[in-house]
């Protein structure tokens, strides 16, 4: 049983008072509703996310958290529970700001399928064409542990820019495949965004002279796919990656909260990242934190632009982004995607291959939920993707939904409970309608 920390209940329960019952409006253009009833939605089923999320708070699973849950372009669920930084008792408030780790990779996506669309790029393109280090891949044979020698055969194929939106190149993250991390480690390939001074075009370039863990299309082998269509698109429109992203997506979309790295009048909006431990306590992340630089946003070189997982964001922002999605490709007068873009990428590009041990599909950027996949109330074609933080977000075209929570805890006991209980929640208060007097 999780020991409950009683020092911080009481400001936890003033939270839950003060940021909770007395919602503020959203600023995004997503309309907050004014009649739950007409949406079929019970109001009591929307407290029990209240009650979820508070006794995430009192039980140590997370230090503070926001929320927002939006039917028919109309918020129902906007709150902002806990602690922003929980040591020095400062509340959250919905529009405070997280790192959102992967849920950076959607974003850069539809990128790369706004240049698919213009005729820059296409699918079926090498990635060689545009970065030629990654002609002739090599895929990893045999290892030795003691020096990290290794060999290789060649790929089977070229990797292509559907194999980058699809993470099935063979390119693999350092944290999840020790032999790779350790040749990655040896060849100065981060995983994730870093705080001393280091370009992606020539961080991209190395990492193409280095093996693939496995055979293109052989499987869904999840990597820093995204971080080389972060390089691909800079490479086609001859820019950084975070004007590209400003100009094309954010700006458009009103996204004045999403960052690679934190102007200095934003810093005091940034959630201070946690630590939960096996024994139920959650600590203060220290400032690396199993090899990762927890403050790359707010200090360091800031020059590395992680399009896998490098941004920060609030719920507000990433909101407008989904509802594009959900709505087809536009949002608030703005078309960023043509809706046959959309259905695209909502589509199955990965045929019978697992996603992460799941029975799901994967589109373009994009997790697919399957009937057989389908938990938590969730329906057939939900769109979702998560970050190691502690962030999460779906889109359920079905019931016309989308839904996010975002937490700051790294490494995270309970973070799977935590992701299944909010959705099952969202789910029915999406599902059961008032009842009837």
């Amino acid at each position: 049983m999780t020991k409950i920390n009683l020092k911080y209940a009481l400001y936890i329960s003033l939270s839950v008072f003060a940021l909770g019952a007395c919602s503020p409006k959203p600023t995004h253009k997503l309309e907050a509703a004014t009649n739950l009833k007409k949406l079929g939605i019970n109001e009591d089923n929307l407290y029990s996310i209240d009650s979820l999320l508070g006794s995430a708070l009192i039980n140590n699973w997370i230090a503070g958290t926001t929320a927002l849950i939006a039917k028919n372009e109309q918020v129902v669920y906007y709150k902002g529970l806990g602690f922003r930084d929980r040591d020095n008792k400062l509340l959250i408030r919905p529009t405070d700001l997280f790192r959102i780790a992967s849920m950076t990779k959607p974003i850069v996506s539809v990128a790369a399928m706004q240049l698919i669309e213009e005729g820059k790029l296409k699918l079926d393109d090498p990635v060689s064409k545009y970065i030629p280090q990654f002609q002739n891949m090599q895929v990893l044979e045999t290892f030795n542990k003691a020096d990290t020698t290794y060999t290789t055969v060649p790929a089977n194929k070229e990797i292509t820019i559907k194999n980058l939106l699809t993470h099935t190149s063979g390119i693999g993250y350092g944290f999840s495949n020790k032999k790779l991390g350790a040749i990655y480690k040896k060849n100065g390939i981060p995983d994730i965004t870093v705080t001393y001074k280091l370009k992606l075009d020539s961080v991209i370039q190395k990492l193409g002279t280095l093996p693939l863990a496995v055979q293109p299309d052989s499987e869904f082998f999840y990597g820093l796919n995204t971080d080389v269509l972060g390089r691909v698109i800079e490479v086609v429109e001859n820019k950084p990656l975070d004007s590209i992203l400003q100009k094309k997506i954010f700006d458009p979309l009103e996204m004045k909260s999403t960052f690679f790295f934190l102007p200095a009048q934003q810093k005091s909006r940034l959630s201070t990242l946690y630590s939960e431990t096996k024994e139920g306590r959650l600590i203060r992340t220290p400032a690396i934190q199993n090899g990762y630089a927890i403050d790359y946003a707010t200090s360091g070189a800031q020059t590395y632009l992680s399009g896998g997982s490098g941004l920060i964001s609030n719920i507000d922002d990433y909101a407008k982004f989904l509802q594009m999605i959900l709505n087809k490709g536009s949002y608030g007068g703005k078309t960023i995607l043509k809706p046959e873009t959309v259905d695209l990428m909502s589509s199955n590009h990965t045929g019978e291959l697992k996603v992460e041990n799941k029975p799901n599909h994967f589109g373009l950027g994009l997790e697919i939920t399957t009937e057989e996949g389908a938990k938590n109330g969730a329906k057939v074609g939900k769109l979702s993707w998560s970050g190691m933080f502690g962030t999460t977000f779906w889109i359920d075209p079905e019931r016309k939904a989308i839904a996010i929570l975002m937490t700051q805890v790294y490494p995270s006991v309970h973070k799977k409970e935590l992701y299944n209980k909010f959705e099952a929640l969202v789910n029915k208060a999406l599902d059961e309608a008032p009842k009837k007097k």
